[in-house]
């Protein structure tokens, strides 16, 4: 099924010369301390990869290898080309630029999974380099902790074994499960394999020392790129970035970072904190992942503020913040509107340092989420429920009947006119952000209805008038303002502005309205999040006002120690 070989041993050989086969000898090495870094989940789960491509920015090709039990990087191989894709060991066709496991409309180049492995293993990854450029698509692999030579590719195990025969002592291997497959990705030459016991490929981009720049999806990333095969399923790619890259890529994402750098680096010791202390996705074999279920990651920043984030997490490197010795959960949100809540009333999980308390910062600047209104009618508050899984007739009522002691809602109950109540409590009452329109929630917040007619009434207890003349007090009924030109009956109820705040007398706190048409209910409130710890915009506040970065997580996390 082959040309002659001379067709093939040079156009691989130059293939080698230039995008693999100018290697050093194999050197391993292992440090003696693990790396401080972060293990970014980017393609998991349902969302693994059958291939993935990358391409050198910053930095000059990649060394291949794996992870030790230390967290130290083994090398066992290296190419100079600069536009690879790792695929797993399977049937894949080149077309259109797109590796495909189906052939597409123009057939495609087969780049076949099915190969002959002459006996003998190799010192070096060089050696075996070199000895592959001898034999037709030949390729150097490490398999099984050694070094070999693998040639030609075969759609089929029937294929490659029929072909073999016309070789001495060489055996047909591929379509692993556990087996990773590196090509040039424009030309799909096969450059290297890796299979070794179910160990993890590890692809470290740039040869040469300083930190790599990478493209993958269309995203620069720093630190290595991790390929392991679940279950021998897709790829499970997994970035391993230093920490202080990864706080410093993180922070213009979830930080104002055009505040001052006390608030950006009271951000960078959150951030890194969170990520160290997270368990969320260890099952998946890595930390973190990149949305705003944790940290929003989109990997290297280059927007006006980099150098200012960059120093920040630099400032602060390997600085945590602990409560009992222990790493805290150093949780964050845009704004709280002036009430930081509880973790126990959010998730009923107490901590001693996420606890409910006035922040009298935030009120001093202006943000977008300082305060918003939304309107939503009968029928959308209906559509939102229906879509969310619950059975109900038109809403005829949605009220707040509970807030926490720092005057966070803490119970929603909506109810339809067939009497059915749908309640909502703690943090899931922030659901309603998915009313249509609604661009910030927390929190904090009330609902009026709205009607078209009826007439307003108050109910409730009705406030008295307390007067005092310096001597006594006295609650009256009646109350008169003197003005320049005469003196005038007030009709209760009124409300008086005093030294704590704007107070009602005579009327009602409760209204309610006696007939008309419900048209729908205005939501109005304060801040953007959960609430729990540190407001990022609170933050920029303190730092405005002149205090320091451990003084801001000292508000925000309160008994905590920062070490």
């Amino acid at each position: 099924m082959r040309k002659k070989l001379s067709d093939f041993i040079i156009p691989r050989l130059l293939s080698l010369l230039f995008c693999a086969a100018v290697m050093a000898s194999l050197c391993l090495f292992a440090s003696a301390e693990a790396p401080d870094r972060i293990r970014v989940g980017l393609y998991y789960g349902n969302n693994a990869l059958p291939t993935a491509n990358l391409a050198n920015e910053a930095g000059h090709g990649y060394r291949f290898g794996y992870y030790d039990s230390t967290g130290a990087f083994i090398e066992v191989g290296a190419t100079d080309c600069e536009k690879i894709t790792i695929c797993k060991d399977k049937n894949f066709y080149l077309s259109g630029g797109k590796y495909l496991e189906t052939k597409g409309k123009d057939g495609g180049k087969l780049v076949g999974a099915h190969h002959l492995q002459p006996s003998g293993t190799y010192e070096t990854f060089a050696d075996a380099a070199n000895a592959a450029s001898a034999h037709p698509y030949g390729f150097p692999a490490f398999i099984n902790g050694k070094h070999v030579v693998r040639f030609e590719f075969y759609s089929t195990e029937a294929n490659a074994v029929a072909d073999s025969v016309k070789y001495s002592s060489v055996s047909v291997v591929g379509a692993s499960a556990s087996c990773y497959t590196v090509v040039d990705t424009a030309t799909g030459a096969i450059l290297f394999e890796f299979d070794s016991g179910g160990a993890a490929l590890v692809v470290s981009p740039g040869r040469e020392a300083g930190n790599a720049q990478t493209w993958f999806k269309g995203i620069r990333y720093y630190g290595d790129f991790q390929y392991s095969r679940r279950n021998g399923n897709d790829m499970t790619v997994i970035n391993f970035v230093p920490t202080d890259l990864y706080v410093g890529c993180v922070l213009p994402c979830e930080f104002v970072t055009s505040g001052g750098q006390e608030s950006l680096k009271a951000g960078a010791v959150a951030i890194r904190t969170y990520a160290k202390a997270t368990t969320k996705h260890h099952s998946n074999g890595f930390d973190i992942c990149t949305s705003t279920d944790c940290q929003v990651y989109r990997g290297v920043y280059t927007g006006a503020t980099a150098d200012a984030a960059m120093k920040a997490a630099a400032e602060t490197s390997g600085k945590c913040l602990y409560y009992d010795g222990k790493l805290i959960q150093a949780l964050f949100y845009a704004a709280n509107g002036g009430a930081i809540e509880s973790a126990v009333n959010t998730w009923g999980n107490p901590f001693p340092y996420l606890i409910a308390k006035a922040d009298p910062y935030e009120d001093s600047i202006q943000f977008p989420s300082q305060a918003w209104s939304y309107t939503v009618t009968p029928a959308q508050l209906r559509t939102f429920l229906r879509n969310r899984g619950y059975s109900c007739a038109d809403i005829v009522s949605m009220e707040v009947t509970e807030k926490t002691e720092i005057g966070n809602v803490n119970r929603v109950v909506i109810t339809d006119s067939a009497g059915k109540k749908i309640t909502f409590t703690r943090d899931n009452v922030r659901l309603l952000q998915n009313l249509p329109g609604v661009t910030y929630f927390s929190r904090n917040f009330t609902i009026t209805p709205n009607y078209i007619g009826g007439v307003v009434e108050n109910v409730g207890e009705i406030t008295p008038l307390p007067i005092t003349d310096g001597e006594k007090t006295e609650v009256v009924s009646e109350l008169y303002a003197l003005t320049a030109t005469e003196t005038k009956k007030v009709t209760l109820p009124v409300s008086v502005q005093t030294k704590n705040g704007l107070i009602s007398y005579g009327g009602s706190s409760e209204q309610r309205v006696v007939g008309g048409e419900l048209t729908g209910w205005t939501i109005n409130g304060r801040g953007f999040g959960h609430n729990v710890g540190l407001s990022q915009w609170g933050a920029y506040a303190m730092a405005e006002q002149g205090f320091t970065y451990d003084q801001i997580l000292q508000f925000y996390y309160p008994g905590t120690t920062l070490g």
